[in-house]
């Protein structure tokens, strides 16, 4: 089967009619470089275990590549006077958006986002950039978010 990979870039990839998804993920590890790849194929995740003709994908086909990354959000809770910080570890692109941090944040942790923002500090620690709040639509890649980063929400 011959399939194309759509990541900066469109690459073919020749695979084994009866080759899984981590099969392809494997291969695509090793030519791209990539450490977590999402396979998406007609807006659907394609899941590890599962063999890519089950998915009907036709010969030729483009598949999307998305490069995961783990990112920590430091999420501050006050309580009796008291503020208590918890990170919390979420699995992202660099094509998500502060917007889908917040969705994030909710569906896997529970965390009401609604009367919380999150709080940035571009550039080094010696930099006089002032803290701030991206917009909802912002994507993560505009302000250099990468694998180990750590952001922080805070109540307000």
């Amino acid at each position: 089967m011959q399939v194309k990979i759509e990541f900066d870039g469109v690459f073919n990839m020749q695979v084994d009619d009866l080759a899984t998804v981590q099969d392809l993920k494997n291969q695509i590890r090793q030519t791209l470089g990539l450490m977590q790849p999402r396979l998406l194929y007609n807006g659907f995740i394609l899941e590890d275990n599962n063999i890519l003709c089950s998915y009907q994908i036709p010969n030729n086909t483009f598949i999307i590549v998305q490069d995961m990354f783990s990112i920590v959000c430091w999420v501050s809770d006050t309580k009796d006077e008291v503020t208590l910080t918890a990170p919390y570890n979420l699995l992202v692109h660099r094509h998500n958006t502060f917007g889908d941090l917040k969705w994030l944040l909710h569906k896997g942790y529970d965390i009401d986002m609604s009367n919380r923002k999150f709080y940035l500090k571009v550039g080094n620690s010696n930099s006089n950039t002032p803290p701030f709040e991206p917009p909802d639509g912002f994507p993560l890649h505009c302000l250099k978010v990468e694998a180990g980063c750590a952001i922080n929400v805070v109540e307000i």
